[in-house]
């Protein structure tokens, strides 16, 4: 059984992401966890619903303006 929640994936992922660190200094992890992860989320509403922005503006929770913003910010 592999543990798939979203969490865990995420812990699983920055474990990897400071060990290739070797020690080396980080900043703005958080930052950097947050848009990858909501460019991930929007790019997967939008491909499931065929690219229609009012449809993934609706289930992402957002109005379809901040969506438009949000997709030529992270170049979807």
């Amino acid at each position: 059984f592999v543990n798939t929640d979203l969490p865990a994936c995420i812990n699983a992922k920055l474990d990897r992401y400071f060990e290739q660190l070797n020690g080396e200094k980080v900043s703005g992890v958080f930052k950097m966890v947050l848009q990858e992860t909501e460019s991930a989320t929007i790019k997967f509403v939008l491909d499931r619903v065929e690219q229609n922005q009012s449809e993934a503006a609706r289930i992402l929770g957002m109005n379809r303006g901040t969506l438009k913003k949000k997709i030529e910010l992270y170049k979807l």
